[in-house]
């Protein structure tokens, strides 16, 4: 494989580095969340560990920036799920498949996106270990996460794995566990939405003390959770409608004003009107209850009298579908789509318990055990639309549920139609030509059979085991202050995927021909569909997903020797892990035989490594003008992994830490890291899945050139089809592709570049401020071809237009020219892609002392602010086309770019404090960003018109929110607020987004949010 050069980026970011850090002006990066920069502790206080080092740290700045969240956030911003507050961070992008609004299946993890760059690019641990992982990605699910006892999180922006390991490619996010406790707390929290009064309700229950004379520590979390469900038609007219982007939307939804058409519209009239909402059509699927057949012969002196006779006169490319009682007829777009919003859930249910025990004892002055142990059962459920099947069939030409018309028509299709092979799942019939059977694309929604139900249970159980504690000093200037720490972990996740609502694609082929000169089981034509139909196609399938990592660490930490200006500070250690996963479907899914959820074969397998790792902090000067202190570090970790494309990996740092003087503190950090491939991408079996794609050859493809006519020719769609709804309709139909996994992947790498400064002015008592530059470059990203089906389809059709490219010749058709089971797009993992980002990260914080008192106490305000200026997001789908594949996501939002985001997003709090009372505004700002469809095209050079799309922007938003917390009494707390208080909805879009007509997981969706909770605490 090509690779680019990596070393010569590496020179030109270290190049960089020392601009930076001689030059202030370019010392530009981030601090904190919620909370602005700690203090910086005197010299007598106690040394900590900060998130991103071994080294514990006294009175000096983290060389690399640390974002922080505290536990007063949690509270005051109602939070039960920890990623839905991260994702409110500048620093995250939402991922688009987890949270609370991920109605897709698999689902019902939660995970954070850090930089935009994947979830799994940056590793979760707790306490500074690695924590449970699920499924072959091997991530961290938050769901497992106990908010009430989080202290803290601490995030690192860069590369850590030459501290932490493979996975802390983009950085770590490291939740500190409340893990000391003396007494008794008991905490509620009931929140609702105001559009549909839904509630979540958090109950814990967190108990410990001291015990054998204060030399032991206990503690015991019990904690349970329960979220209600919201549909999409509790949601309103944006929300319930499956909106179809041909025309615009109302004016009140959009900056885009009204009448302007989507190619392939045939009236703005027809546009204001159609499905009942002005300014757009309210579509949905083609696959409908009554049943729609397409791939019907072009009319012609043929057959244009059979369509007559058979009451199909002024066929489209629409096709025809049914009348409740069987009658046929044309098929009228979009009035006879399907709406698949209204059953679809726009907030999953949920209901977790959780359990989670610390221990620690002293054993004597240099020995310290300790023990944690986290079990939690966490059920989620996904609803979605009734199961549909949209392929080619094949019918009998006498079938009884047809008229005498319609079988004659039938028979002159079945002496014109070419032998075929017909795939129904895992079998395949033959089609020949005056056989006595007919080749229909049937589009079927199977709304007798009940909507598609998902409950999945994950189960996680882990263990952590060690013993730490000073060893004490070799001799008084040599390896000195020595402090030891070892551990085991060991964490196990069972996912069990219950799914019902399904349908076997063998048995309803079966259940459409005669058996023994019987009727057909099935009439799906019209509203027919019998109770024994249902029950001879209809099944249930069950997924399971064992998960396992261990692993086992040893280090020793302390001062290597002095020097004038200090200690030499080092850690030392050794690591083993090891990670298996195995994903089980049952016959139904692994065969491909069933409609409704992904088909998919089994995955299991396997990774270890063994590493070597090392960290040392030098101190330069100290106590000279303009060195108040100056100190170099670095990093280095080896791993020998057991995987053929990995093998044995070098990671390491280095950066420079310079107070100038008490009132700033310079920064500078370079760190080359690594992720190496996990299970599902090593060993994944293939897996069909779906998405909402614009097919570059239908009906709503917004580039009809004749450069992409050609390609779509060569390619396999007939000529007449081109940019037809015989190739698409409408996004709403969706786009087949299967992916699988490679055992000869070999690892990512990256490189990341922070530089920035502290400021805590002394003539500003209560200020502090931090401003952090960040670059991270990786390579050699593991991904499908193309990073997916719509980059394929892009590359395909839009930038190579080379039919005989790797690209095109991963897109399978029909003979019509679709892209519909089992014709798909291929895709497999590699090593093929790349991502940049970079930016400035702001943070800055105030405490003011009022002039008054109240509640006899002093008041005062606290000022908190946390930006993030994204300069660059561009992702290279091959390395090797990187001029023709790059595409800069920034501002942008789409198939290709997915979550929008912005250049700017921020987080400011503004807090009052008197005493027991405190009162609390935060504003949340996310910036404007655009339609990648039309600016990724126009990035590359391309010329298009923004007015042929439909709402090709989205403004920037401003949330704000009201919190209060209230002491009670010595022993209880109050504490509550309002979220969106504007109740703001969410910016409306069509096609594009994949859920509920927008981007749920960036935007508010629950409209206004209530919080009220209490913690009840005593000794």
């Amino acid at each position: 494989m090509v690779r680019n050069s990596l070393e010569s980026r590496r020179a030109r970011l270290m190049r960089g580095a020392g601009m930076a850090v001689a030059s202030f002006a370019l010392c530009v990066a981030t601090a904190e969340a919620q909370t602005a920069p700690a203090p910086e502790p005197s010299a007598d206080e106690e040394v900590v560990y900060v998130t991103g080092s071994r080294i514990a740290r006294s009175g000096f700045d983290a060389s690399t920036p640390v974002l922080v969240v505290g536990a007063e956030e949690v509270a005051l911003t109602g939070t039960v799920n920890m990623e839905t507050l991260l994702t409110t961070s500048p620093q995250f992008v939402a991922e688009f498949n987890g949270g609370p609004t991920s109605n897709n299946v698999p689902g019902g993890n939660a995970q954070v996106d850090l930089r935009g760059l994947g979830p799994q690019r940056n590793l979760v641990l707790v306490n500074g270990r690695r924590f449970a992982i699920q499924g072959p990605d091997q991530t961290t699910d938050l769901n497992t996460i106990p908010s009430a006892l989080v202290e803290r999180v601490e995030v690192v922006t860069g590369g850590s794995s030459a501290v932490y390991g493979s996975d802390a490619i983009t950085g770590v996010v490291n939740f500190i566990i409340r893990d000391d406790f003396d007494g008794v707390e008991v905490s509620y929290l009931h929140s609702w939405d105001s559009p549909t009064e839904t509630p979540t309700k958090d109950l814990n229950l967190t108990f410990g003390g001291n015990f054998a004379n204060d030399r032991g520590n206990a503690v015991i979390s019990l904690g349970y959770l329960t979220r209600g469900s919201i549909t999409r038609a509790e949601r309103g007219d944006w929300a319930q409608y499956q909106l179809d982007e041909r025309c615009v939307t109302p004016a009140s939804w959009s900056a885009t004003a009204p009448g302007v058409l989507f190619p392939g519209n045939p009236s703005l009239a027809t546009c204001r009107t159609a499905g009942g909402i002005p300014g757009m059509v309210s579509g949905g699927s083609g696959d409908i209850p009554n049943t729609r057949i397409s791939g019907l012969p072009a009319a012609s002196a043929t057959y244009t009298p059979l369509y007559n006779a058979a009451g199909l006169g002024g066929l489209t490319s629409f096709g025809a579908t049914f009348e409740d009682n069987g009658d046929i007829r044309p098929a009228v777009d979009p009035t006879d789509r399907y709406n698949l919003g209204l059953e679809n859930y726009l907030q999953i249910p949920q209901e977790r318990w959780m359990l989670n025990a610390f221990s620690t004892f002293d054993f004597n002055e240099h020995v310290e055990g300790y023990m944690e142990f986290h079990f939690s059962n966490n059920t989620v459920e996904m609803q979605l639309a009734p199961s549909n099947i949209g392929a080619d069939h094949l019918i009998e030409v006498d079938n009884p549920y047809f008229s005498p018309e319609m079988q004659a028509l039938f028979a002159q299709m079945d002496a014109d139609q070419p032998v075929s092979q017909v795939p129904t799942g895992p079998v395949t019939r033959t089609n020949n030509p005056n056989d006595g059977f007919v080749r229909l694309t049937l589009g079927k929604r199977f709304e007798q059979a009940g909507d598609r139900f998902n409950s999945s249970e994950r189960v996680a159980w882990r263990t952590a085991v060690g013993f730490r504690g000073d060893i004490g000093d070799v001799s008084e200037g040599f390896l000195h202050d020595l402090y030891y720490d070892a551990y085991y972990t060991y964490a196990r996740t069972n996912t069990t995927d219950l799914q019902n609502g399904s349908i076997s694609r063998s048995r309803f082929a079966a259940a459409l021909l005669s058996a023994g000169g019987a009727d057909p089981v099935c009439n799906i034509f019209g509203a027919n569909m019998s109770a024994a139909c249902v029950t001879a196609v209809r099944i249930n399938s069950t997924n399971v997903t064992h998960t396992e990592m261990q692993g086992a660490v040893a280090s020793i930490s302390g001062a290597l020797f002095d020097l004038p200006a200090g200690p030499v500070d080092f850690a030392l250690g050794v690591e083993w892990r090891e990670a298996t996963a195995k994903y089980t479907p049952d016959t139904f899914l692994s065969s491909g035989d069933v409609a409704g959820f992904n088909a998919g074969l089994p995955t299991e397998g396997s990774e270890s490594v063994r590493e070597i790792f090392g960290e040392a902090r030098v101190p330069i000067l100290s106590d000279v003008t303009i060195f108040d202190d100056l100190a170099l570090n670095g990093a280095f970790r080896y791993s020998d992994y057991d995987l053929e494309g990995v093998g044995g990996q070098w990671t390491y740092s280095y950066g420079v830490d310079w107070r100038v003087i008490e009132d700033l503190t310079l920064r500078a950090q370079f760190q080359h890291a690594l992720r190496a491939p996990n299970v599902g991408e090593l060993f994944g079996g293939n897996a069909t899945n779906f998405a909402n794609l614009t097919d570059p050859c239908g009906a709503v493809s917004t580039n009809q050139t004749a450069q992409v006519r050609a390609v779509c020719e060569a390619t396999g769609v007939p000529t007449a089809n081109v940019f037809t709804g015989a190739v698409q309709v409408s996004s709403s139909d969706l786009i087949g592709y299967v992916t699988g996994g490679n055992p000869a992947v070999g690892p990512e790498e990256s490189d990341t570049f922070t530089a920035g400064a502290v400021v805590r002015p002394s003539f500003l008592p209560g200020f502090v401020a931090s401003i952090d530059y960040y670059s991270i470059e990786i390579e050699d990203a593991i991904g499908v071809f193309g990073g997916g089906p719509g980059g394929v389809l892009d590359l395909c059709y839009n930038v190579l237009q080379d039919a005989s490219s790797t690209a095109c010749a991963a897109v399978n058709r029909n003979p019509d020219g679709r892209i519909i089971a089992p014709y798909l797009i291929s895709l497999t993992n590699a090593n093929v892609g790349a991502f940049e980002t970079s930016g400035i990260d702001f943070a800055a914080g105030y405490d003011i002392d009022l002039p008054f008192q109240l509640f006899d106490s002093g008041t005062g305000l606290r000022l908190d602010t946390n930006w993030t200026y994204v300069d660059n997001l561009t992702t290279t789908a091959v390395q090797e086309l990187a001029a023709t594949t790059t595409s800069s996501c920034l501002g942008a939002f789409g198939p290709s770019c997915q979550e929008p985001t912005p250049e700017w997003k921020g987080v400011s709090r503004i807090t009052f404090d008197a005493g027991p009372l405190s009162l609390s505004v935060r504003h949340r700002y996310i910036g404007g960003s655009t339609d990648d469809r039309y600016l990724l095209p126009v990035r590359r050079g391309q010329v298009l018109n923004i007015e042929n799309f439909v709402n090709p922007t989205i403004d920037a938003y401003h949330y704000f929110d009201l919190s209060f917390s209230y002491d009670a009494t010595e022993t209880l707390r109050l504490h509550g607020g309002v979220n969106n208080v504007a109740d703001k909805d969410p910016p409306v879009l069509a096609g594009g987004s994949q859920r509920a007509n927008t981007w749920a997981g960036t935007y508010d969706t629950n409209g206004r949010f209530f919080f009220i909770g209490a913690t009840l605490k005593f000794d």
